[in-house]
């Protein structure tokens, strides 16, 4: 009984080391993770001021691979005295390329950095061995899918009136 109680102890502590990644991109926006170059990240625009956000990931023979977009929609279920209209909210649309899927992510900040969506990336494990992992990648838009866009467009449609008359 000890023996198993340490062995599974041990399958834990070494699954739970095993998920801690060590997530960074360099100046030539290598994106490593735990040491090893997965792919590559280039930021377009994502300033204070900058009216688009987009991140491009490629692989090492420069294949895209995913693109990363910045948008946002107005929620009218966070309007307020102060923000009638609703509040502005800013998400992140993954496009894998290849695949023909996307997924809508909460965007982390205003400002998005390179790190944060190398962060996401790893922490789905979306590539593996310099590729998409298509069953990855599917776990991913099936957990997030397109709720930013499917809200947006439920608010944006008028609501329907149905009359209906009694005939007596």
């Amino acid at each position: 009984m000890k023996k198993l109680i340490i062995f599974i102890l041990l399958s834990v502590c070494m699954s739970t080391m095993a998920q801690r990644q060590k997530v960074s991109v360099g100046k030539d926006g290598a994106m490593v993770v735990s040491g090893d170059t997965v792919a590559y990240i280039e930021k377009v625009g994502c300033k204070m001021l900058s009216v688009s956000c987009q991140f491009f990931i490629t692989d090492k023979d420069d294949n895209m691979m995913i693109t990363v977009s910045m948008r946002s929609f107005i929620d009218k279920d966070w309007s307020s005295p102060t923000s009638p209209e609703g509040a502005r909210m800013p998400y992140l649309v993954f496009s894998f390329h290849g695949m023909e899927a996307t997924a809508e992510v909460d965007c982390p900040s205003m400002i998005v950095k390179e790190e944060s969506v190398a962060k996401i990336v790893a922490q789905w494990r979306l590539i593996r061995d310099g590729k998409l992992d298509p069953e990855a990648v599917a776990q991913f838009v099936t957990h997030y899918g397109n709720r930013f866009s499917e809200k947006e467009l439920r608010q944006s449609q008028s609501p329907s009136i149905l009359i209906i008359q009694d005939i007596h």
